[in-house]
Parts: C-alpha cells; sequence; structure tokens
C-alpha cells in the first residue's frame, strides 16, 4: 500500500502551504491504512469526504496567497486545481454508488498520492521559486 512520509523534497518553502500539504498526506496514508488494516468502507468514506472539504479549504487558501503576490501562472494552477477537485468528486462517486471494493480503494488511493506528489513538486514548487526571486 502507498505511504508517503514528508520531506524536504515535498517542501515549497511557503509555510502555511507546507502544513496544508502535510495534512493532505497524513489523511492519504489513513485511507491507506484504512486499506491495508480492512478498516472497512465508512472509515475510507469518511477519510475521503474530509479531504474533499480540505482541499477545497487548501487550494482556495492557496489561490488567495498567489492573489496577493501576483503569480502570473494563477490561471494554470486554479485549471490544475479544478481538474482535481473534478476527477475527486467523480471517483468518490464510484466509490460510494458502485461498491467500495478494495481494489476501488486502492485505485483511488493512488491516483490521489501520484497527483498530490506531482502538483507539490511541480506546480507549487514552482510558485514557491517564484516567491523566493520576489
Amino acid at each position: 500500500m502507498v505511504k508517503i512520509e514528508w520531506n524536504d523534497g515535498l517542501a515549497t518553502g511557503i509555510e502555511l502551504v507546507d502544513k496544508q500539504h502535510k495534512m493532505l498526506l497524513e489523511k492519504l496514508n489513513d485511507i491507506s491504512e484504512a486499506i491495508e488494516n480492512q478498516m472497512g468502507v465508512d472509515v475510507i468514506i469518511k477519510t475521503l469526504d474530509f479531504i474533499v472539504d480540505y482541499t477545497d479549504f487548501h487550494f482556495t487558501d492557496e489561490e488567495k496567497h498567489m492573489i496577493e503576490h501576483d503569480y502570473p501562472r494563477i490561471e494554470y494552477h486554479k485549471k490544475m486545481h479544478k481538474e482535481f477537485v473534478d476527477t475527486l468528486n467523480k471517483m468518490i462517486t464510484e466509490f460510494k454508488e458502485d461498491g467500495a471494493t478494495e481494489r476501488l480503494a486502492e485505485s483511488v488511493n493512488i491516483y490521489l498520492f501520484n497527483w498530490l506528489v506531482t502538483h507539490i513538486k511541480g506546480v507549487d514548487g514552482a510558485y514557491g521559486r517564484y516567491l523566493k526571486e520576489l
């Protein structure tokens, strides 16, 4: 099962953003643990619902921060956020409606980890570098 510990390679250098990323990784690790230990569908769904709410909170904070710092790539960043939320909501709906199998839970979990790590190292990292150059 996928689990990722926070490390300096994931740090953007933006304290608020890094703190929120750590929370998201912690919750993704909780899903991995729930799948691994067969804690049940309810635990996984509850954690996914938290991730949806927290992601909305995080993206709003991050985008507000970008506006305050006149980030030139904010529209691209917002597009990435929207695509993620749309995909996540679609996966959760499928998870709830079609039955929460272990295989589906694992595929949702892998998608979330891959997207988050790629996003942090890519576009969030670019934003962190932009701020350092100001």
